[in-house]
């Protein structure tokens, strides 16, 4: 088929079509400024920092904010021509960071600084625990909460805490850290408890009465009742020690 006078304008309307849909080089993403990269480089590098706080510490839920701080001069410098390189960062991924991001060529490299707001879905305690309570389902509920940079070593899953004796107070609707809470006292000075001993093909038990108190794993001293023996054991239940001949 051939086309006559209107040719030229169907020609360039194919032109101006296959320029809109065909996706832009790679060159244009190198017109981006030196400003542009660096926020574009150092929020994904957040974002990927964030991402793997939050899978080792098991939170399920997590939203978050940025906000960058470019040193002044950031407009005088030339665009980078490759990926910039962003210093690995330190400590928790949020609060006020800062990060150092470099440029080969041409080469240049400057501090950034970094406002990153997280909060996270968490359980918490309904009301105050003292010291030396013990922390039961009834006490424990789930919310999002904003997060400090003091908030380390957090406690993101329900079986880090039920039974769990507080040796902090717990207060309500705050993030739970690991310092807070400890093993349970499963034996008492002066109780009377189950030894349970094995070996082998050999299993026994026999009365005793504590000689010290001691949590989950804690050596004891326990008196044998019946043959007056001291022994070492270890709790593992309430009320119960185990040992081995």
């Amino acid at each position: 088929m051939k086309f006559t006078a209107g040719n030229g304008t169907f020609a360039s309307y194919l032109l101006l079509t296959a320029l809109v849909l065909l996706p832009l080089d790679a060159g244009a993403a190198s017109q981006r400024s030196a400003a542009e990269q660096l926020t574009a480089e150092i929020t994904g590098s957040l974002t990927a920092e964030l991402s793997r706080w939050q899978s080792q510490q098991e939170i399920a839920r997590l939203s978050h904010k940025i906000s960058i701080q470019l040193p002044p001069g950031t407009d005088t410098l030339a665009p980078c021509k490759q990926a910039l390189l962003v210093e690995a960062g330190q400590g928790l991924p949020f609060g006020r960071l800062q990060r150092k991001l470099s440029c080969a060529s041409p080469a240049w490299s400057l501090y950034v600084r970094a406002k990153v707001s997280v909060s996270a879905y968490l359980p918490v305690v309904t009301h105050t625990l003292l010291r030396d309570e013990t922390v039961t389902a009834a006490d424990i509920e789930w919310k999002m909460l904003p997060l400090r940079p003091v908030d380390q070593d957090l406690l993101t899953r329900e079986a880090y805490i039920l039974g769990r004796q507080v040796v902090r107070r717990l207060r309500k609707n705050k993030p739970i850290r690991a310092v807070y809470l400890s093993a349970p006292q499963l034996v008492n000075l002066g109780d009377q408890v189950m030894i349970e001993a094995g070996s082998q093909g050999f299993h026994a038990k026999m009365r005793g009465v504590a000689l010290d108190s001691g949590k989950e794993g804690e050596p004891i001293r326990v008196k044998n009742i019946s043959s007056g023996k001291i022994i070492t054991a270890y709790p593992f239940a309430k009320g119960r020690v185990k040992t081995q001949f």
